[in-house]
This record gives structure tokens, C-alpha cells and sequence, in this order.
């Protein structure tokens, strides 16, 4: 069982909030002040340390504590920079693995090139695993949906996935962080739809990435190095994506720290100058999907992937030096 990271008493107030709502995990949320993916989180947390009961609710109302506000835990991560610490992070953009990509000849060259250059950290950006089996774009009722792989089939592509990359890395031992996307949202999404399986799917995926030491943040929620903010996709104050052809710049303009993020899939790379010496670095990692293949949904738009990843050296807790190396590159020199 994995171990708790939060005092009990949280994952307490997170099981009556559950039930108070008569266990339904929106309405649970929002009283509990925290996204959808935070809370069903901790909800599997108290499910496995036996906190959600029946007698839950009543209990809870006897004692007399007051109120725990549950903040997303991964917000104290924020300004722990040190002074002339450096850190080298092997940053990877969009992976979007599934089944109809067999070969995972990319992830063990991603871990190969951290075990060689020797990172202190990698972090992928989110949308590791493509979950199309819950694309709900596609209805199951039509030719498309049809055609749609199981979440069976989608989460055994995911552990080949991290299999490969695990290969890679040899034996290295480096601390590896997803800030899940979207596309793993789709299981919540799902999730709240269908009430009633409720910590099972988004199950499966925890145990693969928890199996093999990767830790995880909620989609939308920033993971922080020293100043630097990871994330999949900044969320502006209409709880959407930043989005448009030049949405870093209005990220730019919003944040007050340096930020590294994906989802559109286009590189970018730029330092913003703000008033009198100082600038603030965005970077859009593009995506690690094999060069030149587009996802269906993509197929007939205006694309401009960038297909690779990023070697960051993040210093004084800023962006410092940073080189881009193409997926063809990395799978030639450290594929098998």
C-alpha cells in the first residue's frame, strides 16, 4: 500500500466530505475546495487506509475539530530555490502513448540519454499515455468509437511504455515526475460520468507509474524546480488553457516565474523582458511523439509539431542553459 503524504487528518475530512455528498466526488471537490484529480487522489489514499466507512459522515460530525482546508498539496513546492544550486532536468513533451505506436524504441532512448548525461531529475510533461479508449469525441456507438482500443489495451501500452524507459535508464536511479495532461484527465472525466467506478481506472494507471517510482501531479496544478514552474498547460482565470497561436506571450504577461510547459506541441523557447533588468523564460517543450506522426485528431489541421526533447540546466532556481535535441537524434544515439 502506498504511503500516506498528507497528515491523516486530511484524508479524514476528504472521506466525509465523500460521504456527506452521498458519494458523489464532484460535489465532494468542490466542498472540499480542491480540483476533481486532487481530491479522487486522496480518496484512493483514505480508501486504502481504511478512513472510508459507512460510519464515516457521523463520526466525523461527533468530533469536535475544526475545518482543514485541502490545498493541492504540490503548491509547497513553490521558492525552495538555493542559492548557486544548479539542477540538469531532462524535460520530455507530450509522449501520447498507445497501442498503435508499438514501438517504444523512443522512451528507451529517453532514459538511456538520462542515465549517460546523468540528470538530476526528469520530468514529463504530461499526456505520457494517450487514453483514447476514453475519447469522448468519438462516440462508442459510432464506426470511429468503435474502432477505439480498450483501457485495458490503452494502460499494457502504457506499461510497455515505462518498461522501455525503465530499460533505459539501467539501473539509474534519478527522480522522475509526471504533471499529467488532458489526456489522462479523460479517466476523470470519465470517472464523474460513471460514478459508480469511482477509484478503479484512474487506479491502474497510479500503480504503474507507483511500481515504478514516478511521482505525479494533477493536471493543471504547476510542480516546481526551484523557481522554474512545470506544467502541462498554464490555466488562465477562466480555468481554461492558455490558447492561440502566440498563447506565450499572454502566459509571459500572467506569471511571475519562469515556466516549462506542452500541450500544443510547438516548440517555443523565448525570454520575455519585464521592467528594468529582469525577464521571465517560457518554454514549450513541443511533443516526443515519433517525427512527423500527427494524432488523429490532428491529421487534416495546421500542425507545426516540434518532435523532441530538452536538456534544462536550471540555476539560482531560473532557467539557465537548455539544449533541444530532436526525437530522430536521441533514438539514433541512445536508442537500442
Amino acid at each position: 500500500m502506498a504511503q500516506p503524504t498528507l497528515p491523516r487528518k486530511i484524508y479524514e475530512e476528504t472521506a466525509r466530505f465523500f460521504m456527506e455528498n452521498g458519494k458523489n466526488v464532484r460535489k465532494a471537490a468542490k466542498q472540499a475546495k480542491v480540483n476533481y484529480s486532487t481530491f479522487t487522489s486522496r480518496l484512493r489514499r483514505a480508501r486504502e487506509m481504511g478512513i472510508v466507512t459507512e460510519q464515516t459522515a457521523t463520526a466525523a460530525k461527533v468530533v469536535d475539530q475544526p475545518t482543514v482546508i485541502l490545498q493541492p498539496r504540490f503548491r509547497i513546492q513553490q521558492r525552495k530555490s538555493k542559492p548557486d544550486e544548479t539542477k540538469r532536468v531532462l524535460a520530455i513533451g507530450d509522449c501520447h502513448d498507445g497501442p498503435s505506436l508499438s514501438d517504444k524504441n523512443r522512451f528507451f532512448a529517453m532514459g538511456n540519454y538520462a542515465k549517460t548525461k546523468q540528470v538530476d531529475q526528469i520530468i514529463q510533461i504530461g499526456d505520457f499515455a494517450t487514453c483514447d479508449s476514453l475519447n469522448s469525441f468519438d462516440k462508442n456507438d459510432t464506426v470511429k468509437g468503435k474502432s477505439k482500443p480498450s483501457f485495458k489495451d490503452d494502460m499494457q501500452s502504457f506499461q510497455e511504455a515505462i518498461r522501455a524507459f525503465h530499460k533505459g535508464l539501467g539501473g539509474y536511479d534519478v527522480p522522475r515526475h509526471v504533471t499529467l495532461g488532458n489526456h489522462e484527465d479523460r479517466i476523470w472525466s470519465y470517472t464523474n460520468k460513471n460514478p459508480e467506478i469511482v477509484d478503479m481506472l484512474d487506479k491502474i494507471l497510479f500503480a504503474t507509474m507507483d511500481d515504478y517510482g514516478w511521482t505525479y501531479s494533477p493536471y493543471k496544478e504547476f510542480y516546481f524546480v526551484g523557481d522554474v514552474g512545470f506544467t502541462h498547460a498554464p490555466i488562465n482565470g477562466m480555468g481554461k488553457a492558455y490558447g492561440g497561436m502566440h498563447c506565450e506571450n499572454q502566459i509571459a504577461r500572467d506569471a511571475l516565474h519562469d515556466v516549462v510547459f506542452g500541450h500544443t506541441h510547438k516548440r517555443l523557447d523565448k525570454a520575455f523582458p519585464k521592467m528594468g533588468s529582469q525577464f521571465l523564460t517560457v518554454i514549450n517543450l513541443g511533443c516526443s511523439l515519433p517525427q512527423g506522426h500527427v494524432e488523429e485528431y490532428a491529421k487534416h489541421s495546421l500542425t507545426g509539431w516540434s518532435y523532441g526533447v530538452y536538456d534544462i540546466y536550471i540555476k539560482d532556481g531560473r532557467i539557465d542553459q537548455r539544449t533541444w535535441i530532436p526525437i530522430n537524434n536521441l533514438i539514433e544515439e541512445y536508442g537500442e
